[in-house]
């Protein structure tokens, strides 16, 4: 493989990023959502709400799930705090990794699907770089804006959180948070990656590799109704293995996809 080729591709498909409004206004709203305001939005619920009865029935519940060293630091915190610690270490932890998803989905989709779209896929296809230059090349374009996305955005999120509930380190952050964090973004970046250029390769435009890919989303939303509803609270063996899984899935998504990319199938398409 060649490298000038790759970083051509990448910069081209970053400027196309930064021109086109349907993708640079989700690449800005979903992690203001999700590393601002959600962050402030659950400080000053610590800080403003008071805990009445009834919420201090349903943190002893949950504190009762957590291991035996954090359950004891939680016990020197306001109600309040722990209210913000549980909500925004545990609970909230796995929207982490909707941002690096939703932020590489829509790069991806509009590189391929969006290409072919406006008609200059085909003049890159017909180039002389090779199936792999343009796999690797497409990839890094979505993968390498995500991840420092999520990884900024994550460090803003904790700041913030932090600052406004007054609880720092080791509970807030929380180990699971951090695992989710660091090592979730990446995995279900590739993940995505994996999905869009599988499902690039079986439909034709963009809104119908969207609404395909959208589908991934659902496990996440799924694992946050279980934290919601106390059916289970994700330490951080527990946050390490879930990522474990998904970098599995990502790599094999991603092994099968590299066989799939084929100019030939591409332009059949287009």
């Amino acid at each position: 493989m060649q490298w000038s080729r790759i970083r051509a591709i990448v910069r081209k498909d970053l400027t196309a990023i930064r021109r086109s409004r349907v993708v640079l206004v989700p690449l800005v709203l979903v992690p203001l959502i999700f590393f601002v305001a959600m962050p402030v939005a659950i400080g000053l619920v610590a800080r403003l709400v008071p805990v009445d009865r009834g919420d201090a029935q349903d943190l002893e519940r949950l504190l009762r799930a957590l291991p035996g060293t954090e359950r004891e630091r939680f016990q020197a915190l306001e109600p309040s705090q722990q209210l913000a610690v549980l909500l925004f270490g545990y609970q909230f932890a796995p929207l982490l990794l909707i941002v690096p998803l939703a932020t590489t989905m829509v790069i991806a989709a509009d590189g391929i699907a969006g290409e072919r779209e406006r008609r200059t896929l085909e003049a890159l296809l017909v180039t002389p770089i090779r199936d792999d230059e343009l796999f690797v090349g497409k990839l890094l374009a979505a993968a390498l804006p995500a991840i420092l996305i999520s990884w900024g955005g994550a460090l803003v999120s904790a700041l913030l959180a932090s600052i406004l509930t007054g609880v720092g380190p080791p509970l807030l952050p929380s180990l699971s948070w951090l695992i989710f964090a660091v090592l979730g973004g990446p995995a279900v970046t590739l993940l995505g990656l994996g999905v869009i250029t599988l499902v690039s390769s079986r439909v034709r435009g963009m809104q119908e590799v969207s609404q395909v890919s959208g589908l991934v989303v659902i496990p996440i939303i799924g694992l946050l109704v279980a934290q919601s509803t106390g059916l289970v609270l994700l330490d951080w063996p527990l946050a390490l293995l879930a990522c474990a899984v998904v970098w599995v899935l990502a790599f094999a998504l991603l092994s099968t996809g590299r066989r799939l990319f084929r100019r030939e199938a591409l332009l059949r398409l287009g």
